[in-house]
């Protein structure tokens, strides 16, 4: 097995895997990402596109990135798996609770999700929507929001992943937090940026920063909203509104190649 680590940044490292990932390498892997992480590295690429095997050890590896990761606000993002590599990963059940890590199709792919600034230029255009807090209405509500972007020529998978993730944000404010039930209204803001979208979901419940109880139960029966939130876009930030309320924020990266700032 050969490591190729690079740093695109202070806080991004690139590892690019070679071989089989097995028990007899996956010790110095986790050696070698160790030590970037303790550099101050806390988003970290996988490019997994010259790995042919995995096996246990390498889900190993990966969970324990997951919970370092994590407290560090830090991203991994595992970049071009082999279709029998993806299906060992899928099997694992990872990718649908940890947090931390998401996929993408080449290591350009996966730079590109972790490029994301913090946002400080004004949005080319922004609109508000509002809802009743009324799960009736959630399939309506999901498709106003996606309307808005939809002239955005923002690609089908792209518009899938934004779907799924503003779909639970909006039933999470329905459900826990509108304690007024239908008399209780969801807000949502949708801003498009040169290179982002990001949509903005707020209730009027008792708030909530987004940290869910430790738990590996792949069939609990809550929390795998927020999952899907942080595996799909790139950005997820909850803040507690001023008067009470959950403010969810989502972004989503687009490719700066493709200019998204008119409106449609």
């Amino acid at each position: 097995m050969m490591v190729d680590l690079r740093y695109e940044s202070d806080s991004t490292c690139v590892a690019r895997l070679e071989g089989d990932l097995d028990v007899t390498v996956a010790s110095a892997v986790r050696e070698a990402l160790s030590k970037a992480i303790e550099r101050g590295c806390r988003n970290v690429v996988l490019d997994l596109s010259g790995v042919a095997y995995v096996d246990s050890s390498c889900i190993a590896l990966l969970v324990w990135l997951n919970r370092v990761l994590e407290p560090r606000d830090g991203r991994l993002v595992l970049a071009g798996a082999s279709p029998d590599v993806g299906r060992i990963l899928e099997l694992s059940g990872l990718l649908r609770v940890a947090p931390v890590v998401s996929t993408a199709s080449d290591e350009h792919e996966a730079l590109s999700s972790l490029e994301i600034a913090p946002t400080a230029q004004e949005p080319s255009w922004e609109q508000g929507l509002s809802f009743p807090a009324d799960t009736a209405q959630l399939a309506t509500a999901r498709q106003r929001v996606i309307e808005l972007i939809a002239g955005l020529d923002i690609p089908e998978s792209t518009m899938f992943d934004i779907r799924v993730a503003v779909g639970e944000a909006l039933a999470n404010a329905m459900r826990h937090g509108s304690p007024g039930g239908r008399s209780d209204t969801v807000g949502v803001v949708v801003e498009v940026y040169e290179d982002r979208v990001a949509i903005v979901v707020s209730d009027q419940g008792c708030g909530f920063d987004g940290t869910l109880p430790e738990s590996s139960d792949l069939y609990a029966a809550s929390g795998r909203g927020v999952m899907f939130m942080r595996a799909l876009m790139d950005r997820v930030e909850f803040t507690t509104c001023e008067g009470g309320g959950t403010s969810v924020r989502l972004e989503k990266h687009v490719d700066r190649r493709t200019s998204i700032a008119h409106r449609p």
